[in-house]
């Protein structure tokens, strides 16, 4: 195998060059999301998806929420949980000073494509201390499907 000698390289200063200039517009685009000197992007909430023979299991991860913060919606066979975590604000707050900031705070939208075996109709969630599980039985159709063949051995 050859190695290849790189031509290119990058410039001295990649902002004076314009590489960097634009990049805070650029990710604000594709964020959709405006983003100050100080102030957090936004948050996106853990989640993940669990199958078993009778249905699948979408939990996510939601501290600090509660249920009526949460929207849990399905159209066209895409379900998408979405909500938003305000910032608390206290009385007193503004002689304070701020030394470490990692909360996360804003709106949140996550969707997914649900396989044609979900029985839509029989959907249900529920929140307890922080956590939604979505529960998305599968139909009767699609639990008979689902069946073992024994192998045969001849001599």
């Amino acid at each position: 195998m050859a190695i290849i000698r790189m031509a290119n390289r990058l410039p001295q200063s990649l902002f004076s060059e314009g590489f960097l200039e634009d990049f805070p517009d650029r990710l604000r685009n594709v964020l959709g999301t405006t983003l100050e000197r100080g102030q957090p992007v936004g948050w996106m909430p853990a989640m993940e998806i669990v199958e078993d023979k009778n249905a699948l299991v979408v939990t996510a991860e939601l501290p600090g929420l509660a249920a009526k913060d949460v929207d849990v919606s399905v159209d066209d066979g895409v379900l998408t949980v979405s909500g938003e975590k305000l910032e608390e604000k206290k009385e007193g707050e503004e002689d304070s000073q701020t030394y470490l900031y990692e909360r996360r705070y804003g709106s949140f939208r996550r969707s997914f494509t649900l396989p044609n075996t979900v029985d839509v109709d029989k959907i249900t969630a529920e929140f307890e201390n922080g956590l939604l599980k979505v529960m998305l039985p599968k139909s009767d159709k699609a639990k008979a499907r689902g069946k073992k063949i024994a192998v045969a051995t001849k001599k």
